[in-house]
């Protein structure tokens, strides 16, 4: 196999962002909780005041955050903003983590019988990604991703972010509006490798996932395998 190339990341600002509002939506804080001081969360997430700060603006801009002068920072809300990693249902066994990405290989090939059809043309190619797929530095999946070739003749893995989802809006237009998981479990695929700490046909869960437009599209197609002594898929709910 290929060296992995490792995807390109979002600025460290935007990780941590996406870092805590996955920590508040699975109950790490609560709606009128106090976050601890900066420098505090800051030593916590080994970054800078400053970019902390800048994190915490974003949310605060987005509503998820509330900063009050002399008081300190507290949760405001974490549903109704679509985050970058608003649709990732995988977390570690000890807590969500922040997603990041390897790319392992990217082939513009035929669709496979099992893979639904992506576009006007049921006969076009189709571009397959795999990854792998890591939390807070954890490799915790295998991905294997389906998309319409039609968008582009050309791609590189250079070319692919952490979020395939944020990859679609930049370079093609495209957004992800709605998604339809089916969990199950099956063996690890012919291609795990290390560091992936499942084995070839090793027992683990799968994720079989259909990815809509607004326009009810079908824009992607995807199997996920997961190491369930690592990881978890997790669904929270509320009204």
């Amino acid at each position: 196999m290929k060296p992995a190339t490792p995807a390109k990341s979002l600025p460290v600002y935007l990780q941590i962002a996406e870092l805590l509002t996955r920590q508040i939506k699975a109950g790490y804080w609560h709606s009128g909780e106090r976050l601890p001081t900066e420098a505090e969360l800051a030593s916590s997430l080994s970054v800078a005041v400053g970019t902390l700060r800048k994190s915490l603006a974003l949310l605060s801009e987005q509503g998820v955050l509330e900063r009050i002068q002399g008081s300190g920072t507290y949760v405001r809300r974490a549903e109704g903003t679509q985050r970058i990693y608003e649709l990732f249902r995988l977390e570690l066994t000890t807590g969500p983590g922040l997603p990041t990405a390897h790319i392992l290989d990217v082939q513009r090939c035929a669709r496979p019988n099992h893979v639904p059809v992506l576009g006007a043309n049921p006969k076009a190619k189709v571009w397959r990604v795999r990854r792998l797929r890591f939390l807070s530095q954890v490799p915790v999946a295998l991905e294997e991703i389906w998309f319409d070739a039609a968008h582009t003749d050309r791609l590189q893995a250079e070319e692919l972010g952490d979020s395939m989802y944020l990859f679609y809006q930049n370079r093609f237009q495209v957004w992800i509006a709605r998604v339809e998981d089916h969990i199950a479990a099956a063996p690890a695929p012919d291609w795990a490798a290390p560091p992936f700490g499942l084995e070839m046909g090793a027992p683990a869960g799968f994720i079989e996932r259909l990815s809509w437009t607004a326009n009810n599209a079908l824009a992607e197609y995807s199997h996920t395998w997961f190491d369930p002594a690592v990881c978890r898929y997790a669904s929270r709910i509320s009204q």
